[in-house]
């Protein structure tokens, strides 16, 4: 079998620090150290380096997660309920509504 491969879609997002067993660096509160980026914005991923240094952390490496962005707390609790009414969850994934435009227009 194949391992499934990722396509990513836009390439902005965040960039996370994953450690050598998978985990991500984040607090007890499931908030992830992150910073908002373009792929390959060296700039950026230096601020993340540094700041994971700051905390005594030498192992792991950067991970960018195309096409994610941070939410608060109430933005999380909004999504789910958008998820409720059968909405798109995140009003800003614009990938998301072009292929819900699309799927529209072959339905015609």
């Amino acid at each position: 079998m194949s391992k499934p491969v990722v396509i990513e879609e836009v390439n902005y997002g965040i960039y996370v620090w994953e450690l050598p067993d998978g985990r991500v660096v984040g607090d007890d509160e499931g908030n992830f150290l992150n910073v908002a980026a373009f792929k390959g914005d060296s700039v950026k991923i230096n601020m993340l380096v540094d700041a994971v240094r700051s905390y005594g952390i030498t192992e792991g490496q950067t991970k960018f997660l195309a096409g994610h962005r941070r939410v608060t707390d109430d933005e999380y609790e909004e999504q789910k309920q958008r998820l409720k009414w059968g909405l798109i969850p995140d009003e800003y994934d614009a990938p998301a509504y072009a292929e819900e435009i699309a799927q529209r227009a072959r339905k015609r």
